[in-house]
């Protein structure tokens, strides 16, 4: 009886092992999926910050061209 309970305990303890290393693989996944997006989202801020900044000089330098 007692080495039925000892099979079953151990039983229940590797279910929960694959459980719980399925799980953090999941979250591991789901943690490059949004590291990726925030990668993509840091690259389309950065080209339209450049691209806003490239058009303040430019307007700059008209304007100084018609102060002149």
């Amino acid at each position: 009886m007692e080495n039925k309970l000892v099979t079953a305990l151990l039983g229940l303890l590797l279910a929960l092992g694959g459980w719980n290393l399925s799980q953090t693989f999941s979250l591991s996944k789901d943690m490059v999926l949004v590291k990726e997006k925030i990668s993509q989202i840091e690259e389309t801020l950065d080209t339209k910050t450049l691209n806003k900044n490239k058009n303040k000089k430019k307007n700059k330098k008209k304007k100084k061209k018609k102060v002149d």
